[in-house]
Formats: C-alpha cells, structure tokens, sequence
C-alpha cells in the first residue's frame, strides 16, 4: 500500500555527515510534491468543476490514508478486544504503582486530551511532592512514532508500558513488583489468560498495554474530511492556514502529513528530532535539557549533534494540550508562533546546530496569516473523538484514574 524507494527505505543508513544534503534534498522533493498535491487540492475545492476526487498523491503516497503498514504492530501482540480492554484497565488503575494512588491515566487525563496541563510533570510517587524533567505528552497517535518520550529513549511502545512504573518519581514501583501486585488481583488472573493464554508476567503486562495504546487515535479530524475532499470541513481562514502550514511558515517541514507529526515521509521508517533553540521556561536563554543527547547507547558523534534535539511531536489535538514544548516553556499557541516566527536569536542567544528549516532566519507572518494559521491549527487537527472511555471501576478495587496531579 505504501511503496517506499529503495534509497527513501534506507534513509536512516545514511551517514550523519551526508545527511544535511541527502537528507534535504529528499525532504525538499516530499515536501515540493505534497505542496503541488496540496496546492491542486486547495484548488480543486476552491470549485473548479469537475474536480470530484482529491489530487494523485505526492510519490505514490497518499495524503488521506495513514501509513499503517510503516508501524507494524508485533506477531505477538495483535490486536484483539480482549487485549484492548484489559489494557485500558491497567491504564486506568492505580495497581501498577507503589502507593497504589497513580495510574497512567493520573497523568494523561482524558479532560485534557490525554495530557495533563502543566508545564512539567508532577512527581505523584513522591509523598512531598515535586516535578518530572519534562512535561507530559498527549498520547494520542502514538501509534504512529518510531521513538517514544520526547527524547526518544523507547523504540516501541512496548517498550515503553513500564518505564513510568519503574520511573522512582512517576510510579515508584518496579517491574517485579508491577507483575504481583496484577497477578495477585484475580479478575486479573482470568483477564491475561483470555487475552494471553497464561498467567500475569512481565511480557504480557508490557504487551496490554501497548495493545491498548495503539488504539487510541485522532484521525478524523477536520483536515482529513477537508483532505479527503469535503470542502466544508475548513473556515475560510483555517484553509488559508492550512496554506500556510505547507508555504511560508514552514511548520510541514517537521510536521509531516498525514501524521502532523515528526516522522517524515513518504517512506515513514524514522522519527526525527529537531534542535530548534527552545528556551529554558522563563528564560532567554537555551534550554539546558540535552534532550536526544542524552539518551544512553547513542554513539558519541551523534550525541553531539543532537545536543537540545527533541522529537517533533504530533500536532493534533495541539489546541488542548498546552502549555508546549518539553519544558513547558510556552502558555499559549500564540506564544509559540511569535517564537518560531522571529526565532530563537530574538531572544539574546545562540543555538548551535540550529535545524535547517530554521536557518534562513525569521518568518516574518503578518497579523493575519498568524491568524490565519491558528485558526488551522486550533480548528484543523481537532479530534477527541478516539478518547478512552473512564471505566466505572478497575479489578484492584483503587479509584479508576487515580489521583490527578495538581495544576502548577
């Protein structure tokens, strides 16, 4: 369904030093055929008649339809309701924490699209209180990133499940303990053996919930009835937006479609993340996160090049998941288009290795194309419809969700 190249499959073979050539002129030829796709689509419902279908897609992409087939989901963990359901349990239950009063959904909570509204994490294993690093990303989509976490530390989301419960400032637990404390809950016991066909063990707890995350997605929202042809699903300003997102303001060269997100197509076989100068919250002046840097098993040239590089986070949803970036550091939308439109350098300091697509220096958007384009952004990738619903009750008996984090 989604034939990639030869050279695009092999993209993330190339080596670093070719990259900022090879790897621009691959993205400039994406990006130069999905702006001519998208520039016949905006035409086409502009009203030119007998324009009843969208646009041949850019390198035999397509614009609507996700690329499923570039995340295959494990031989071992297909999908079932089963696996689903049990997954959305443990998602919502307090069990796989130390002091059974946080669950995964304490921090992604589904009244703020899966986020949580702080500008950095709250430590809800640690009785005093106190903050994670980072803030908290909405997890929708997830299901369509190579790299997890905002520094890409998690290759799945298998990977991933565990990390928060073993993490002595998120959960406080461990995997061992995780893995009892379930299998000592009997309707847990029966749970896994009808998703798993065995008992409780380290594997399939990771496995559930993944399963369970894989489900949750925002992909009908405006933009794709508007990509998918209907003409309505866009304002007149959000459509001039959407224009904009692909054209002067850049956005689609980190953001890419249909994902709205960092993993690049046509080929979609990588996640990028991108140095694009983000202050330290409250601060002119860079960011002293490392991000990507520091991620253990990185070769030591690429650790360099990567130092404040962070992964390009989906966009959808983005009108209910402030503040942004990973620390939090803008309260609003607008704050973040004057950011990106004047650029890191208005701020009184220096990023090296600042990202291409920020090099040629500021945007310069009037007043109306920033309206224009928020009007894309708040009104075009909206969609909460794929939210999880809260169970009534979980099968440790704690409170479903757990104990939300206090707003900072």
């Amino acid at each position: 369904m989604f034939n990639a190249s030869a050279s695009l499959a092999a993209r993330p073979q190339i080596d670093k030093a070719h990259r900022r050539v090879a790897g621009d002129t691959v993205n400039d030829m994406w990006q130069s055929n999905v702006a001519l796709a998208s520039s016949a689509l905006l035409l086409c419902l502009g009203g030119s008649a007998g324009c009843g279908s969208p646009p041949a897609s850019p390198m035999g992409q397509s614009l609507t339809r996700f690329p499923e087939d570039a995340f295959p989901i494990p031989v071992d963990n297909q999908p079932t309701p089963a696996r689903v359901e049990l997954g959305r349990l443990l998602f919502f239950d307090p069990v796989l924490s130390a002091n059974r009063k946080v669950a995964c959904a304490s921090c992604h909570l589904p009244e703020r699209a899966l986020a949580d509204a702080r500008h950095v994490g709250a430590a809800l294993a640690i009785e005093s209180g106190g903050v994670l690093p980072r803030s908290t990303p909405t997890i929708f989509n997830v299901r369509f990133q190579h790299s997890q976490f905002w520094d890409g530390r998690a290759d799945s989301l298998e990977s991933l499940a565990l990390m928060p419960v073993e993490n002595e400032l998120e959960m406080g637990s461990s995997r061992d303990k995780a893995v009892r404390d379930v299998a000592a809950v009997p309707q847990y016991q029966t749970l896994f053996r009808e998703a798993y066909g065995g008992e409780v063990d380290e594997n399939s707890l990771r496995r559930a919930i993944a399963a369970f995350l894989r489900t949750v997605t925002a992909n009908q929202a405006p933009v794709d009835k508007y990509l998918a042809g209907n003409e309505q699903a866009l304002s007149a300003d959000a459509a001039s937006g959407f224009a904009l997102f692909f054209g002067k303001a850049r956005c689609s060269r980190c953001h890419y479609l249909p994902l709205f997100a960092g993993t690049e197509g046509p080929a979609f076989v990588a996640t990028e993340f991108r140095i694009t100068g983000v202050p330290e919250r409250g601060k002119s002046e860079l960011t002293r996160d490392i991000g990507r840097a520091g991620v253990l098993g990185l070769p030591e040239q690429d650790a360099a090049e990567l130092r404040h590089a962070f992964k390009a986070p989906t966009l959808r949803n983005i009108d209910k998941t402030a503040p942004y970036m990973h620390n939090g550091a803008f309260d609003t939308l607008e704050q973040v288009l004057d950011f990106y439109d004047r650029g890191p350098e208005s701020r009184g300091y220096s990023v090296p290795n600042l990202d291409f697509v920020m090099q040629p220096g500021p945007l310069r958007l009037s007043s109306d194309e920033k309206r224009q384009l928020l009007a894309f952004l708040r009104e075009g990738l909206t969609d909460v419809s794929g939210l999880p619903g809260v169970p009534a009750s979980v099968p440790s008996g704690l409170v479903p969700g757990g104990t939300p984090p206090p707003l900072d």
